[in-house]
């Protein structure tokens, strides 16, 4: 991904970001191919930068794969071991947990 001024827009680039207007609404989704024209038209919506797709980022990546909420409850408590006795610390764990167990992954 590469962030240029909207000016430097060429035909057959492709948006990687969406692009928003001030309130919030998307004017152009990632993955849209864009003209030279269009970028006059974002310059003329007040929008000054996007980001494209570039051809010398990596490959994606392949996601983590997902590990059960048990084992990710095990792994945080060796990480919270010796720390489980303070009450504000037993807090901490429970958000971390709730919070990676959403998001599956350690």
């Amino acid at each position: 991904m590469k962030k240029i001024v909207v000016e430097n827009i060429v035909d057959a680039m492709v948006l990687a970001k969406d692009v928003s207007g001030p309130s919030g609404n998307i004017l152009l989704g990632a993955g849209t191919t864009l003209t030279s024209s269009m970028g006059r038209r974002l310059k003329n919506w007040g929008i000054h930068f996007v980001h494209i797709e570039s051809e010398d980022e990596p490959a994606p990546q392949e996601s983590a794969p997902r590990i059960s909420p048990e084992e990710i409850t095990s792994l945080l408590k060796n990480k919270f071991a010796n720390v489980m006795d303070n009450q504000l610390m037993r807090k901490i764990f429970a958000a971390t947990a709730q919070y990676k167990i959403q998001k599956g992954s350690a």
